[in-house]
């Protein structure tokens, strides 16, 4: 992650907006993979598909953070995402916790940034 951003209050509102949501949801998906990975056969075909269609919302929350947040970082949180989709596709479960986990790092990491931007600026 690029250090100075965010670099005004006005983007550290959104992107403390934006990364709090994101970190929310990828802690829901994080405890529906495990869910889907605690089941088997028909039950776990079925809680994939779920749980695929839940991270293809989530990669339509990830590209409008593109269009939010410029930087680096957030390209490499939308390739991360595809990547998702694609083991959930092919049934990687097991694999796939890892990412999910960087994911929610970085989400943190804008959040705490934009947090501390917002208190240094006595806007909260």
């Amino acid at each position: 992650m690029t250090n100075p951003y965010p670099g005004t209050p006005r983007e550290a509102i959104i992107v403390f907006h934006f990364a709090d949501r994101m970190k929310a949801e990828l802690l829901i998906a994080s405890k529906l993979l495990g869910a889907v990975i605690a089941q088997k056969g028909a039950e776990q075909e079925g809680g994939g598909q779920v749980f695929l269609e839940y991270l293809k919302a989530l990669e339509q929350e990830i590209n409008l953070g593109l269009s939010q947040i410029q930087d680096p970082e957030m390209i490499r949180a939308k390739t991360v995402i595809t990547g998702l989709l694609g083991m959930a596709d092919a049934k990687m479960y097991p694999d796939m916790q890892q990412h999910l986990t960087w994911m929610i790092t970085v989400m943190t990491t804008y959040a705490q940034r934009a947090l501390e931007l917002l208190l240094k600026e006595k806007l909260l």
